[in-house]
């Protein structure tokens, strides 16, 4: 099979992955900046102490550890696909600026569904604009992988075939459902979002070891 035509300069991944990891490390650590300690002038008040302000402000917590954890797992296979693509290109770059887009938004929709749990139609609408942002990292993942793998455009040239393929159908089945995900959110709003939690939960699972085609 002929290689792929790439498009634009061909680069290393050296400051591809140092901006991505910079974009990252910001939108991990801006989490905490959304949550007001009581009794600030920010903050909620606390008439009735301040246990009882922390406590009441669990909706908070709840969007901060959502959002890390989703951040993390993304960061996860971030780190893992440095062992898959070894070059890039200004479609790639922008397919991964789709990507990182979808990793800054996500914690916005996260964030609004944890203030609306228990509201009835606000809640519906809140479960369906987070399962809109647990989808929209993987569609800008599943970009870079549609533009960089096929006829080995921007990969490790060594990789098995049918390992890149196995990936490649994971990965477009984990988007898909995220897809369906989003109107299911709307009118099981808690079976929707939980099928699109779980789904993204499960790439916190230790990924495929890479197989290579000179491998024993």
């Amino acid at each position: 099979m002929a290689k792929a035509e790439t498009f634009g300069a061909e680069r290393g991944l050296d400051r591809f992955e140092g901006f991505t990891d910079a974009v990252f490390a910001i939108a991990i650590t801006l989490l905490i900046v959304e949550l007001k300690a009581p009794g600030t002038p920010q903050g909620p008040p606390e008439p009735h102490g301040l246990a009882r302000a922390l406590m009441d402000e669990w909706r908070g917590y709840l969007g901060l550890v959502v959002s890390f954890v989703l951040i993390g797992i993304y960061w996860l296979q971030h780190h893992y696909s440095g062992r898959i693509y070894r070059k890039s290109d200004h479609v790639f770059g922008l397919a991964n600026l789709v990507f990182l887009f979808g990793i800054m938004f996500a914690p916005y929709p996260l964030r609004t569904w944890a203030e609306h749990i228990g509201q009835g139609e606000d809640e519906r609408i809140a479960s369906a604009f987070a399962a809109f942002g647990l989808f929209l990292p993987a569609l800008g993942w599943l970009l870079k992988w549609f533009y960089g793998v096929p006829g080995k455009r921007l990969i490790d040239e060594r990789l098995d075939p049918s390992f890149l393929r196995t990936l490649g159908r994971q990965y477009t089945v984990t988007t898909l459902v995220l897809a369906l995900s989003v109107p299911l959110a709307l009118v099981w709003p808690r079976l929707g979002l939980g099928i699109a939690f779980l789904v993204t939960l499960a790439y916190a699972l230790p990924p495929r070891k890479p197989r290579y085609v000179d491998a024993d």
